[in-house]
């Protein structure tokens, strides 16, 4: 097939030039420009929408780009009195959509030259303009008809471009030059066949993809034409889309494997001898280039990768491969992202003596009351001793102070907290006034990390948890996740030292169960770690009141 051409013929005429002397001032130095003639040729094409003239604008461009004429239609550029300078034409479709592609674009010319204007002195010009895209067709042999009855192909791109080609479809489809070009066969239950046709689609050629069979491994000859722009793209699929020696495990079910923003692929290579490394391959389902990682030998013939960082609830695709084999195509899609609101602790609300770390002033029922403190407790015989302050790594930071307030008539040691759940004061019962946890349905975390600071306080109470005796008061930052009543993932980070300027701290986040996903999440942090034991009203806990903590900018990781 050749793909059409367009030549524009320009030339400064000098009759022209001599009848508009007048109109030159030879010492400013101009020339005249004039636009004689469009050639049009197309001979071959498999396309109805390839007409014998095209609609055909210009645009004349000085040295900084700027377009100094235009024209919508080029015989419409006429007589154009120039300065001395050099200049870029630049002639393109009238009438079509660059962007456009698939079956319904259309085919979009371009090209450009430069010309240097010299004073009194005529030029010819010629600008040749090609097709800017590229095309693309899928022909399915006999063979592979008669083989596969149900199957769907298309030419995947970037950007997520997916053109559909019908069974028994005969013609070629635009596509965007300069992307890589993948040719896909679905054949059902989760049987996919891709094969890349091109890393780089050249503009003004053609892409005949012919399917074919074979009873081995795939195979993918292309061959070229420069005299009809022409690639012609063999492809033999497997009969069989499964490798006996390689079987991709699917992990679409299996919690354990399957995360927010990492994976583990899996699968078994029986071969003999891989003088390949054994690897798994794996890319977004809406994308064409595959990635590939090279996988760890386990027990018997079991092969593992991980492979992060994935975006949040996306589809991938993956298999495993060695050499020229090739297991099954399977898929899943990552855990989805919730955010946990105010982890940076700016956000406060008074109301009278009570500070809450939330948008509302509530600590229970409110959708909006994440965050909760025991400030509600504290507050019956003293003020709020969890708080926003500006002392903060930044933005606001939380201040968590442990202190003695009379609740009553009893004298009550409080830790400052703050944490994901809801707080209703029981007096009698201060235990019971906490709840942990929030509903929680997003991806997992593997990580928590913010900063802090800590200062213990003076003295030690005296108290039966823990059994043995405490030097120091220690705070304690926590993260917890629950499935059902089961805690499956937890982490700490507790310390009695003092810590003076606000640091960075981690905690790695132990999955003990690793088969459910969380329907709950808290994170805790306490100015006391065992300021929450109580007997009846009294803190049986030992702590140190005057213990301070202060955190700020919490943050999850989820690889």
């Amino acid at each position: 097939m050749k793909l059409t051409n367009i030549v524009l013929g320009m030339f400064l005429g000098a009759g022209v030039l001599a009848s508009c002397q007048s109109e030159i001032e030879e010492a400013k130095g101009y020339g005249y420009l004039q636009l004689s003639s469009v050639d049009v040729n197309k001979t071959v094409t498999s396309r109805a929408d390839v007409t014998s003239s095209e609609a055909i604008a210009v645009d004349v461009l000085d040295e900084s780009e700027t377009v100094v004429k235009h024209a919508d239609d080029w015989k419409d550029l006429n007589d154009v009195l120039l300065p001395v300078a050099t200049y870029t034409i630049k002639a393109y479709s009238a009438d079509k959509d660059k962007e456009a592609q698939g079956f319904e674009a259309l085919p979009y010319y371009e090209g450009q030259t430069e010309v240097a204007i010299e004073a009194n002195k005529a030029k010819a010009v010629e600008v040749t303009c090609k097709l800017a895209q590229s095309m693309v067709s899928i022909n399915c042999s006999e063979s592979f008809k008669n083989t596969f009855s149900d199957y769907a192909c298309s030419i995947e791109g970037a950007d997520a471009l997916s053109i559909s080609f019908a069974k028994d479809e005969t013609r070629a489809a635009y596509v965007k030059s300069g992307q890589a070009l993948t040719l896909k066969v679905d054949f059902g239950n989760g049987k996919v066949f891709s094969q890349q046709i091109t890393e780089n689609a050249e503009a003004a050629y053609y892409y005949k993809v012919n399917l074919d069979i074979t009873e081995g491994n795939a195979t993918f000859d292309i061959t070229v034409d420069q005299t009809i722009h022409q690639y012609e793209v063999v492809v033999k699929v497997p009969t069989k889309q499964e490798s006996t020696d390689l079987k991709t495990e699917d992990i679409k079910n299996d919690v354990s494997k399957v995360w927010g923003q990492f994976a583990y692929l899996s699968g078994t290579c029986s071969l003999q001898d891989a003088a390949s490394p054994v690897q798994f391959a794996y890319k977004k389902k809406s994308e064409s280039e595959w990635k590939t990682v090279e996988a760890t030998k386990g027990e018997g013939n079991a092969y593992s990768a991980k492979v992060s960082p994935l975006d949040f609830n996306t589809e991938y695709e993956y298999y495993i491969l060695c050499g020229d084999k090739i297991g099954e195509t399977c898929g899943f899609t990552t855990e989805a992202f919730e955010e946990i609101p105010n982890l940076s602790f700016d956000t406060w609300t008074q109301n009278g003596k009570n500070w809450y770390p939330n948008a509302v002033a509530n600590n229970y029922d409110d959708p909006e009351a994440y965050w909760a403190t025991g400030n509600e407790g504290v507050t019956m015989g003293g003020n709020s001793n969890s708080i926003g302050v500006e002392d903060s790594h930044s933005g606001l930071a939380a201040q968590l102070q442990t202190v003695q307030v009379r609740v009553l008539i009893v004298n009550v040691k409080a830790a400052g907290n703050i944490f994901i759940g809801k707080y209703k004061t029981n007096a009698m019962n201060p235990a019971s006034s906490v709840t942990f946890g929030r509903p929680y349905s997003g991806a997992r975390p593997t990580k928590l990390s913010g900063y802090f600071k800590y200062q213990p306080g003076a003295e030690m109470s005296s108290g039966s948890v823990p059994a043995e005796k405490l030097e120091k008061d220690e705070c304690d930052i926590y993260i917890q996740l629950w499935s059902g009543d089961d805690i499956i993932g937890e982490g700490h980070y507790i310390t009695n030292e003092t810590v003076s300027e606000y640091t960075h701290f981690e905690i790695p986040i132990e999955y003990t169960i690793t088969d459910k996903r969380p329907d709950k999440i808290t994170i805790v942090a306490t100015s006391s770690r065992y300021g929450g034991y109580f007997s009846g009203m009294n803190v049986i806990g030992q702590l140190a009141v005057g213990s301070t903590l202060w955190v700020d900018d919490f943050e999850l990781s989820y690889y």
